[in-house]
């Protein structure tokens, strides 16, 4: 949807709460309504009180009267305070924890539909932070109560200055431009505070970042034992303290705008208090419309302020919302459109594949050609930053091609179901996640349906080199300190992740550099182990390691985005070029 007015946004955003929230929404602008109409029935039965109360002290009216108008003023402060009551539950529970909890649902959902490739991008990081904001400062249900509140001061100060009017004109001109700066001041605030907002998105990621970093435990124990943790809280502080010094300027700036309008406020308060006492003094009014009025201009000048307030903070508010419904319409991830079901994989080839990340000029892969059959042992190898994970991201499907085609048997895998073209990959990643759930659920949540198949899982731990007769685990002990659980090795951790690889069912599977925590000598065991299991199974292995090369069918060596070499070990070797080099540097290690 393309974002036109702050009007469409205004009503968008008054449209999502009535929608979301329509009892509690129907119930704060009825409330609110009556709060509009209290100020002028509260002038009218004071007028009556104080001149019924007069009267009867010269004798000229009896008590009931003064009691009956008594009883009328207490009774509308009673009633007013039950319906406040009900309202302050209704508002809060309904307009905006309702409203809040549904926006930041629609914003995960939002996030969990997008491109993954937009993830890279700075830019979509920033407009996900600034729609948080949104949420997190309950802006939608902000928007909706100012339009709330806008016609409670409305018909307020509409009411009570038609029974001012009736006494003198003048009380209106004063009452209302006497409070007319706050408009201004908060139109020019809001905009200046949100133009601020926006320009420290970036500061703030950055700074919640490194909060992330001090407050991270392994992170802090690399940056205890390297001694570097002051500096990263120094760092954390300076973004800290520019951010909020920023903000500090401009609400001191904030603070002095609105005593100035305060001050005017009150001199025109004033200015009423002298009108009416001329006007009693005149015989004009009596004593008892006088001390109604001075509760009236209070109100007048109340209500208005109330009213130019929210008119003036509404531009920024519109700008919060117009970057959240900005976010949540932006084009999600239609790789899951429905085109072709994936059955059989007979081959997958990259054909003059180009990809570069968002925000960066450098090409991770460059006019990449690469043909794997069914069945195709292969490896990829390469230095750190060849182009080799990326490689394998764009073959899931997780990032799209800048130039050539990735497909299946000859169909792009853009026209797969993906759901279904995913069942068909077994990924395990080097950036695998601890699951601090039980040892049987960490292997089995790739293939759930065999969650009580004691032996298939037992089988599966014991290919990917993992001795449960030498450790202290059994299937349902939980792992990971962070419920109490038993932490493993990082070493431990990778052969979990590869069982769970290894355990789900799937025509392809891929080991993206799992094993560079292991010593060579195990990670040949798993790969020799690995490479048995998948037999029946098209695999890809990447690595920046060497040694596993002779126990596949093929080799690609990538660098600097480039493929520079395919071929069998023997044949590359025969090469004499990158791939002897990298191997000869490292045969070492595995002899």
């Amino acid at each position: 949807m393309k974002m036109n007015t702050s009007v469409t946004i205004f009503f968008r955003a008054l449209t999502h709460t009535a929608k979301t929230t329509p009892i509690a929404g129907t119930l704060s602008l009825f409330y609110n309504i009556i709060e509009g109409l209290f100020p002028a029935f509260i002038t009218s039965i004071s007028v009556l009180l104080f001149d019924t109360a007069g009267k009867y002290l010269n004798g000229n009216a009896a008590l009931n009267d003064v009691y009956w108008y008594g009883g009328l003023f207490l009774l509308g402060y009673a009633i007013k305070q039950l319906f406040q009551y009900i309202s302050s539950i209704t508002i809060n529970a309904g307009v905006y924890e309702k409203v809040n909890n549904f926006s930041n649902g629609k914003l995960n959902e939002k996030c969990a539909k997008l491109p993954l490739i937009d993830y890279e991008n700075s830019d979509t990081m920033n407009r996900k932070a600034r729609a948080s904001e949104c949420v997190n400062r309950e802006i939608l249900s902000q928007l909706y109560m100012m339009n709330v509140t806008m016609i409670m001061s409305a018909i307020g100060v509409i009411s009570v200055i038609g029974i001012l009017s009736r006494y003198s004109l003048l009380f209106i001109p004063v009452s209302i431009f006497s409070v007319i700066p706050y408009f201004v001041v908060r139109l020019i605030r809001g905009k200046e505070f949100y133009t601020l907002k926006k320009q420290q998105i970036t500061k703030e990621r950055y700074r919640n970042y490194l909060w992330g970093l001090i407050s991270n435990k392994q992170s802090i124990k690399e940056m205890r034992v390297m001694g570097f943790g002051d500096y990263i809280v120094k760092r954390w502080m300076f973004y800290r303290d520019d951010v909020n010094e920023e903000m500090w300027e401009l609400v001191k700036k904030d603070a002095l705008s609105l005593l100035i309008c305060d001050f005017i406020r009150i001199l025109g308060y004033c200015i009423c208090i002298a009108i009416s006492f001329m006007l009693t003094m005149n015989s004009t009014i009596s004593v008892g419309v006088f001390g109604a009025c001075i509760a009236a201009f209070a109100s007048v000048q109340n209500q208005t302020k109330s009213f130019l307030v929210e008119m003036g903070d509404m531009p920024e508010k519109i700008n919060y919302a117009k970057d959240y419904f900005s976010f949540v319409d932006s084009k999600e991830d239609m790789s899951d459109k429905t085109f072709h079901e994936v059955s059989e994989i007979k081959k997958i080839e990259f054909e003059n594949v180009s990809f570069s990340y968002p925000n960066s000029n450098y090409q991770a892969l460059k006019n990449l050609s690469i043909l794997i059959n069914s069945g195709d042992k292969i490896a990829i190898v390469g230095e750190n930053g060849s182009g080799k994970t990326t490689l394998t991201k764009l073959l899931m499907g997780i990032y799209k091609p800048d130039a050539g085609i990735v497909s299946i048997n000859g169909i792009d895998i853009r026209d797969f179901e993906r759901n279904s073209y995913l069942r068909k990959f077994s990924l395990i990643s080097q950036s695998f996640v601890h699951y601090c759930i039980t040892l049987r659920e960490n292997v089995a949540i790739s293939n759930l349906k065999e969650l009580n198949n004691d032996f298939l899982i037992r089988q599966s731990l014991s290919d990917a080199n993992v001795r449960m007769d030498e450790t202290s685990l059994e299937l349902d002990t939980i792992l990971g300190k962070e419920f109490d659980g038993v932490e493993l090795s990082c070493g431990q951790w990778q052969k979990i992740a590869i069982t769970r690889g290894i355990f789900r069912e799937s025509k392809v599977i891929i080991m993206d550099e799992l094993t560079s925590a292991i010593d060579p000598i195990a990670e040949t065991e798993i790969l020799k182990s690995f490479l048995e299991i998948a037999k029946n199974k098209t695999a890809i292995i990447i690595s920046h390691r060497t040694g596993l090369c002779t126990m596949v069918d093929k080799i690609a060596v990538m660098k600097e985005g480039n493929l520079v070499e395919y071929g069998t070990h023997n044949s590359l070797m025969k090469e004499n070029k990158e791939y002897a080099r990298m191997f000869n540097a490292q045969k070492q290690w595995y002899v």
